[in-house]
């Protein structure tokens, strides 16, 4: 982590001395130590977050998820004949990594994470026979997106967005019957922002939120459609997922060498 910074009015003698005795102790009582800062009176220093990082985050998680299916003219008494939703929360915690380039004020940068997610949950089934059961699982999201933040003396305030991906998956369980499942890759597009601090020398703290929005629609036909199935090929399942995150993260900020 580096300072720049423009000296003013620089004191001469014993006088000068003092001064940086004094300024640079309040500093560190206020703000835990630092590296150097260039010039005497300096307050117009900031830190460059310019570099490589690795790290990670931990937080919670809570969705919405919908199945759906296309009902045919083939589909008779097809266990999803409308939506099926549902709500599971849990942990979500994850790495990180990316690359950052400060321009002024100005940060820009990419970022790849893999985190898990707790996001399972079964229900009986809304249709005809009610004593099926749907289970519905996602249990880990990748993404790969574009950052932009603005910093001022160690604190950084960034948005991101771009693509994610995750594999999705609905279950089947018949009472007496067969337990059919469709477990499919599905993407998407997800949006965030948050705050990040310097504390030490290329440590990074955080706190961060992300939305992210799955289309299901990509699955294909499901194998656990075939109860109901009289001839032809099984209805289209598809749906709809968005979830959100709050998350604490920590990384550790590679400098490039001056």
């Amino acid at each position: 982590m580096r300072y720049f910074g423009t000296g003013r009015n620089l004191i001469s003698g014993s006088a000068a001395a003092v001064s940086f005795f004094l300024l640079g102790a309040g500093g560190a009582m206020a703000d835990g130590p630092r590296p150097y800062v260039i010039g005497v009176t300096d307050v117009d220093y900031r830190t460059d977050w310019t570099g490589f990082y690795i790290g990670g985050k931990l937080g919670g998680a809570w969705s919405d998820i919908s199945w759906t299916q296309d009902l045919n003219l083939f589909t008779v008494g097809a266990p999803l004949g409308a939506a099926a939703d549902f709500k599971p929360s849990g942990f979500a915690g994850g790495v990180i990594g990316g690359g950052n380039v400060q321009v002024g004020h100005w940060v820009f940068g990419l970022e790849l994470a893999y985190w898990g997610v707790d996001l399972s949950q079964s229900i009986t089934s809304p249709f005809f026979p009610a004593t099926d059961t749907f289970s519905t699982q996602i249990d880990a999201i990748g993404t790969i997106e574009g950052r932009i933040g603005y910093s001022w003396d160690h604190y950084l305030v960034f948005g991101k967005g771009g693509w994610a991906g995750s594999n999705a998956q609905l279950t089947l369980t018949r009472a007496g019957g067969p337990t059919a499942t469709t477990d499919e890759f599905v993407d998407g597009f997800t949006l965030g922002g948050g705050f990040e601090v310097m504390t030490w020398p290329s440590v990074v703290l955080g706190l961060e939120y992300d939305y992210v929005d799955l289309d299901l629609s990509s699955a294909p036909s499901c194998p656990l459609c075939g109860a109901g199935i009289v001839g032809g090929a099984p209805a289209n399942i598809g749906g709809t997922a968005t979830l959100s995150s709050v998350m604490v993260r920590a990384s550790y900020l590679f400098v490039p060498e001056d």
